[in-house]
């Protein structure tokens, strides 16, 4: 067995051997995120789960192994959960593959937007509407999760962490004009009055896989909640891991829109506007955090995404511009001259 790299707990080595794997099995680390999560897959002959080792039994802990089995009655694209060891703060779970969403989209490590870009989409987006019809269903069953509400106060930390590790860290401005900040807090009391549905939370294309059948399941669920309908197709098609072109990003939105039985009670117009402010709020969140990640967790990967994080948010303010209807013109002088 070859688990130098890491320390099975007894618990979920003893799963393991009950079930089919051999004493050599191996185990091979995964490139994770910035969670400070770990994951391993886990090998046997033609056996395969992934081993996620966290710092901690926390909140996030529990709720990915609650919600994993919770999602899963509702037939929603999650991955088993095998066995949990609290006491090592590891999880054996279901191994969905090595292709994430992002791979596909750019096979073979280039940086041309993959062809299969156009059926992929379509595809990860109707796996999103079946996780958002189940909201009513799920939230009448699982208060805890209705209760769990992505509310003004966390659509107020978002721009705030933007303000605090983009504006200020990253660029080094230190005033910000009362009217940027009453911007960004009406762009959040906007998207809280936005329909709720549940809501993934982190919904981009390193946290969807796309299994070797060709089947699209979700990871990293543990942050789910009740929120804005509008915020995790936010998070898909304005992904700067991805950079989707705007014309690609209003197909792919329009299809939702038509597919998704919640929207009907928008006039396409009014899903749109809806659509770029929950943009707005998401993409301000993703910049903060690959700035907060790079230079205060020194995970240096990020850094990359920050000039694509920049690129998007521009293109985005050009689409609320003309949608805007009593913005300051200051807030849009101001966001110029902050994504430069």
């Amino acid at each position: 067995m070859q688990n130098d790299i890491i320390k099975i707990s007894p618990s979920i080595h003893e799963f393991l051997l009950t079930h089919g794997y051999t004493e050599n099995f191996t185990v091979t680390p995964i490139a994770g995120a910035g969670s400070g999560r770990r994951y391993f897959r886990i090998a046997s002959d033609e056996r395969k789960s992934v081993l996620q080792v966290s710092a901690e039994v926390n909140e996030d802990f529990k709720h990915f192994v609650e919600y994993s089995k919770t999602f899963r009655e509702y037939g929603l694209p999650v991955p088993r959960v095998y066995c949990v060891d609290e006491n090592a703060c590891q999880v054996l779970q279901e191994d969905l593959g090595k292709r994430s969403l992002l791979d596909e989209a750019f096979p073979n490590g280039t940086k041309v937007l993959s062809g299969s870009a156009r059926i992929l989409y379509p595809e990860v987006i109707d796996a999103l509407i079946q996780w958002q019809n189940a909201s009513h269903q799920l939230f009448s069953h699982h208060t805890e999760i209705w209760l769990r509400r992505f509310d003004f106060a966390a659509l107020k930390w978002e721009s705030d962490y933007f303000t605090e590790n983009y504006l200020k860290l990253h660029k080094g401005i230190t005033e910000i004009p009362e009217s940027v900040r009453n911007f960004y807090s009406l762009v959040a009391v906007s998207v809280e009055a936005q329909t709720k549905v549940l809501m993934h939370r982190d919904f981009q294309s390193q946290n969807i896989m796309i299994r070797p059948n060709s089947e699209v399941a979700f990871v990293d669920f543990q942050g789910a909640r009740r929120g804005s309908m509008f915020y995790d197709i936010a998070s898909l098609l304005w992904d700067p891991y991805v950079s989707l072109p705007l014309p690609m990003i209003k197909d792919f939105f329009e299809y939702w829109r038509s597919q998704y039985r919640g929207t009907r009670i928008y006039t396409k117009d009014d899903a749109w506007e809806g659509f770029v402010h929950a943009s707005l709020q998401r993409l301000m969140q993703a910049l903060g955090a690959y700035c907060f990640l790079s230079k205060v967790k020194k995970i240096e990967k990020f850094e990359q995404y920050i000039e694509p994080g920049k690129a998007q948010l521009r293109v985005l303010f050009g689409e609320f511009k003309q949608i805007a209807k009593a913005t300051d013109p200051e807030v849009f002088k101001f966001m110029d001259w902050a994504l430069q």
